[in-house]
């Protein structure tokens, strides 16, 4: 029965595979928009994840959290990543102070494009960076110093299914305050 906040830093690999009417996923090379690269990978930016958490059970913790990219994407010609959503952690050996858990989470990623005209496909027309909706599951050991602190780390994948499908591989660095 505490609330946590928890703050982790974020990075990764991303792979994009395109619709046909999906933003480009590399600079675009002047082909027309169904020639041009379909399926890219590339360094995802830093982003920081920020999480609102109630442990209901000793080992159950769901939450509501929010990811602010620290820049935006080149190769995706898009402003810093912006995503809420609703998950929870599930600890085993919730009583130790070396646990590992499981986060399985939910969202919708809102951020837009960055407007460079090159991006435009054939006719003028810029893409539609569509609201995304995401898949989140990480797994990770956690270290509690003390009851109200603790830091851990993560390696999970984030998926997108509605702009395009994409698929972040990260790994994530974070503490975590619990009261009372």
């Amino acid at each position: 029965m505490q609330f946590g906040l928890r703050a982790d830093i974020v990075g990764g690999y991303r792979m994009i595979f395109r619709y046909d009417k999906s933003p480009f996923c590399h600079t675009p090379k002047g082909v027309a928009d169904k020639d041009e690269q379909k399926f890219c990978g590339n360094a995802a930016p830093m982003a920081m994840d920020v999480a609102l958490s109630f442990a209901v059970l000793d080992f159950a913790e769901p939450y509501v959290w929010a990811r602010f990219g620290l820049g935006g994407e080149a190769s995706t010609n898009t402003e810093s990543v912006m995503a809420f959503g609703a998950g929870a952690r599930i600890y085993t050996m919730s009583d130790s102070k070396f646990k590992i858990f499981v986060e399985p989470a939910v969202g919708m990623e809102v951020e837009g494009g960055a407007g460079n005209k090159q991006w435009a496909f054939d006719k003028g027309t810029t893409p539609d960076y569509k609201t995304d909706f995401l898949f989140h599951l990480a797994v990770g050991p956690q270290y509690d110093f003390a009851r109200a602190f603790g830091a851990y780390v993560n390696a999970g994948m984030t998926t997108g299914v509605l702009r395009y499908i994409h698929t972040e591989l990260e790994l994530s660095l974070g503490v975590q305050v619990r009261v009372p």
